[in-house]
């Protein structure tokens, strides 16, 4: 598949998640391995792509240090979530599709109001959880959504209350 560089598990849609280096997320048929979009608008690699569970939106993360929510329908952007000081490592819906998170070089990671970005990127921030020394890979909610899981090269992870930015776990 042309310009596909990392390919991820699948969305609940059947289509894979893809990241590319081209600035782009693709989105393709599982099926017929067709190209049925190209995510276009970072100005830095996209280093994680997501659908949300019910397959309707994704979600990428890139180094031009922003997340950006797309319409897995027709492929159009959305909102763009700026508030990282540093590349944006990996971004996740929440199990419910109202949040998203994200994890940043910044040492970072930002939980995002997926609603109310819909509207306005700059109330969508909810909570900035901070604690890590080193650049935050990856963060993901828990099945329930009441978690927050990260982890770091600072050679820790962190379970975070997802309603509270309270660590909740610190493991070495």
């Amino acid at each position: 598949m042309r310009g596909q560089r990392n390919a991820n598990r699948k969305g609940t849609s059947g289509r894979p998640r893809v990241s590319s280096g081209d600035n782009t997320a693709r989105i393709w048929d599982a099926v017929t391995a067709k190209e049925i979009a190209v995510l276009r608008g970072h100005n830095r690699q996209v280093f994680s792509a997501a659908f949300s569970r019910d397959g309707s939106r994704i979600v990428t993360a890139s180094g031009d240090k922003t997340a950006r929510i797309w319409d897995a329908a027709n492929g159009r952007e959305t909102t763009v979530l700026r508030g990282h000081e540093g590349p944006v490592n990996s971004a996740a819906f929440s199990p419910d599709g109202s949040r998203v998170v994200t994890a940043s070089r910044d040492k970072t990671a930002h939980i995002w109001d997926a609603a109310s970005a819909q509207e306005s990127a700059a109330s969508a921030k909810e909570i900035v959880l901070m604690g890590h020394t080193g650049s935050v890979n990856s963060a993901a909610f828990s099945p329930d959504g009441k978690k927050i899981a990260t982890a770091s090269d600072d050679k820790t992870s962190r379970i975070w209350d997802a309603a509270t930015g309270e660590t909740a776990v610190l493991q070495r």
